[in-house]
């Protein structure tokens, strides 16, 4: 994950509120922001956070008057500058008032630290004893070195190309964070891993230019470009899907063949059902959950498949699917089922057999009547790191519309209480701008499912 720093003057609320909002708008894009806040805990050491903070790859500076008067702010400052590349490294802010663009305007901050160094001086020589201060005249020469490159900082500030925090706000930080970390186009990301199935599958690969002469498209070298050019409900209907019975159809299912030509087609399925996840809508909706505070993203789907394709979109994950053997639902293989719910249960029994459903996803074999302090701590030790590698996708999907003690958003703050690495998605089935770019979900969840029935069907289940 991509982590960036903020040097800011946390003293004052506006830039609270500021750094709060661009907080939000990194976690909503998966870049780790490091502040104060959340990084720097009772009793550690201020100096060292700093120290930090200079060596960062990535710092946001949040520049205004009080920033370049500030002791904390100018030691960031000049820390940052002593690691190299400080025009690469820094993304800076430009607080309205504050005025570095033109040479007169930076004159006061210069004359602030001399000043700053001159009071200093003076009181040290009041002493009548010069001896035990050596850390005030550490400080004097801090002073001294902030008013010696104040010049050359504001110089290289004032020559960068910054914008104001009222564009910043208005586009949720799109410029600093693309500056961060450039986005890659995700269709661009869906195509190179399908490229990357299909090279290893001369069957599939062969069988979809077949499919796709005969549906009148002409043959492409590169299928994965021209599978995820096309909408990607008919590109599964029309293409994959009987590129899949032809490619399968000729093979025994014992053959090592068999298994590694429908492993490929099933990952082509994966990644091409992505793109039917509206990305602004998610990211809408991301946005709207950080700043309500809520435990999750509240999305608009009407089915299992929809939670799934969304969430693991998000994750920048493959979903995996699955369907129960006579039942309709696709779902992904590592949903968190609700348990069987008693009406006579209170929260807390409740809560103990959904913790035991995750601990039975997350380790099957090792059966638990009810979870020790270590087990939780195993628990969620585990889920954390899946999630940060990406080897799994662990969820538990919550209807808000349906009435019931685990569908309450209270009762999800007590499990993450417990659990704070379990992910949360509410979903419900109507109202505000859909999640999915299909005019019916249902529908689109019958092509996945007899889809994944191919092997069935043919009567050649491996």
């Amino acid at each position: 994950m991509v982590s960036v720093y903020v040097s800011y003057a946390w003293k004052e609320e506006e830039q609270n509120r500021l750094v709060d909002r661009l907080e939000q708008a990194c976690t909503a894009r998966g870049i780790e922001l490091r502040r104060d806040t959340g990084t720097l805990h009772y009793g550690d050491s201020i100096r060292q956070f700093m120290d930090e903070i200079g060596a960062g790859r990535h710092v946001v500076l949040v520049l205004s008057d009080t920033y370049f008067k500030s002791d904390y702010c100018m030691y960031e400052l000049c820390r940052i500058h002593e690691n190299r590349d400080f025009r690469k490294r820094v993304h800076p802010i430009v607080l309205s008032g504050t005025r570095i663009h033109k040479p007169l305007d930076r004159i006061p901050y210069l004359e602030y630290w001399q000043t700053e160094a001159a009071n200093l001086e003076t009181g040290l020589a009041r002493l009548r004893d010069p001896k035990h201060t050596l850390n005030l005249r550490e400080a004097l020469d801090l002073y001294a070195g902030f008013h010696r490159l104040m010049d050359e900082l504001l110089n290289v500030l004032a020559d960068m190309n910054s914008l104001t925090e009222d564009v910043h706000l208005a586009t949720d930080f799109t410029a600093l964070l693309d500056r961060v970390a450039p986005r890659d186009d995700f269709r661009t990301r869906v195509a190179a891993e399908i490229r990357n199935i299909l090279a290893t599958s001369n069957r599939l690969g062969n069988a979809l230019q077949g499919t796709m002469r005969d549906a009148g498209l002409d043959p492409c070298p590169d299928l994965a470009a021209s599978l995820c050019a096309l909408d990607p409900e008919p590109a599964l209907e029309d293409l994959l899907f009987p590129a899949t019975r032809n490619a399968l159809a000729p093979l025994d299912p014992r053959q090592q063949e068999f298994t590694d030509t429908w492993s490929a087609a099933r990952s082509v399925l994966a990644w091409l059902s992505l793109l039917v996840v509206n990305g602004e809508s998610l990211g809408r909706a991301a946005r709207l959950a950080l700043s309500a505070g809520t435990l999750a993203f509240e999305i608009v789907v009407e089915t299992p498949l929809g939670v799934e394709l969304v969430s693991s979109r998000q994750q920048q994950i493959a979903p995996r699917l699955r369907v129960a053997k006579g039942k309709k639902d696709v779902v992904g293989e590592e949903m968190i089922p609700e348990p069987p719910y008693e009406t006579g249960w209170g929260d807390e029994a409740a809560l103990d057999k959904l913790v035991l459903e995750v601990w039975a996803r997350v380790f099957p074999e090792e059966s638990r009547a009810t979870l020790s302090q270590g087990d939780l701590r195993s628990l969620n030790n585990a889920l954390r790191v899946r999630q940060k590698q990406k080897t799994h996708h662990h969820y538990i999907p919550v209807p808000v519309e349906q009435v019931s003690r685990l569908c309450r958003p209270d009762f999800y703050q007590k499990l993450r209480a417990r659990l704070p690495a379990i992910a949360v998605i509410f979903f419900k089935p109507s109202g505000g701008t859909p999640a999915l770019l299909v005019s019916d979900e249902d529908y689109f969840m019958t092509i996945i499912r007899e889809f994944l029935a191919i092997p069935d069907t043919l009567g050649k289940k491996p």
